[in-house]
Formats: C-alpha cells, sequence, structure tokens
C-alpha cells in the first residue's frame, strides 16, 4: 500500500518538475538565416494583395523581381537577453540595400524594426519596406516567419520562407 503512495506521490508532483515554456526560440526562428519574401496579404488571407491596383504590367514585373535571386530578403543577428532578441537587420528590395535594428518579445510576440531602404520603383518593394517597419508582431518557426503589420488599407502578413 506504501509503495501505492509513493507512486501515486510521485506522479502528482510529475507536472511541477516538467512546467511548460511558454515562449518562442526567437533565436532559432530569426537568425541563422535569410529570408524571402513570397507575398504579402491582407491578414487572414492566403493570396497576395493587389497593391497594383490593376496595372497587371506592374503587377507582373513585380512578381518577376520576386522571383529573383536576392531580391526581397532580410537577414537578422542579434543576442537573446532573457525574452527578448535584438540587433541588427540587413538585406535588400530590389535596387536598395537595407540597413537597420530590430528585436522580438518571445513572450508576447512583439516585433520592431527600424529598417533604411528606398525603393520606389515597385508597389511591392515600398509595401515590403513598409511592412518591415510596421511589423508589430511576428509568428513563426525555423522554416517559415510572418510579420503582421497595420497600415491605413488594414492588417497585412508578410510570408516569409528561409532560404536554403
Amino acid at each position: 500500500m506504501r509503495l501505492i503512495y509513493k507512486i501515486l506521490f510521485v506522479l502528482i508532483l510529475l507536472p511541477v518538475f516538467s512546467g511548460c515554456n511558454d515562449t518562442d526560440d526567437v533565436a532559432a526562428i530569426f537568425t541563422g538565416k535569410t529570408w524571402k519574401l513570397t507575398m504579402i496579404a491582407k491578414d487572414g488571407e492566403s493570396k497576395m494583395f493587389n497593391f497594383w491596383g490593376g496595372n497587371t504590367d506592374a503587377r507582373e514585373k513585380s512578381f518577376e523581381k520576386l522571383n529573383l535571386k536576392g531580391t526581397f530578403t532580410v537577414k537578422f543577428e542579434g543576442l537573446v537577453e532573457g525574452d527578448v532578441i535584438q540587433g541588427k537587420v540587413s538585406g535588400a528590395t530590389i535596387t536598395s540595400n537595407l540597413e537597420g535594428s530590430w528585436s522580438a518579445n518571445a513572450k508576447n510576440n512583439g516585433f520592431n524594426a527600424t529598417v533604411n531602404g528606398k525603393d520606389d520603383s515597385d508597389a511591392l518593394a515600398r509595401n515590403f519596406l513598409e511592412g518591415l517597419n510596421n511589423a508589430a508582431s511576428y509568428q513563426g518557426d525555423e522554416n517559415n516567419l510572418y510579420l503582421i503589420y497595420k497600415n491605413q488599407l488594414g492588417s497585412f502578413r508578410m510570408f516569409f520562407r528561409a532560404v536554403k
């Protein structure tokens, strides 16, 4: 009978010692890879938002540039302190290199970046830069990253994949 009580006691204490961690591994998610934009969609939708206002030629040119190697990329470097990681961000649009700083909070999925770069030649490039600078939260893992931002048109989600 004592053995049963001992086993029961150990089983009751097991959750205490195996507590869960409800924070992301932000270093594994963000750093050590280059992220490539795949699309920007209204939050909750799964198709590219029409930033071109019906101009199919401009849309096609943006998609061609999006599919080029080395365009619409971002790379995060940083150090973790507690639940927060912060550091430098770099990348490229179509005609401009990007530089800046960033931070992410693993506890509340908060995100903030200040990115310098310019690319007025393309509607998608302008929205890529706007999204990076206005993103307030993130979701993702080591292979897929989503940055969520708002502007006058609504809430948007930037979809990124890790470049292999």
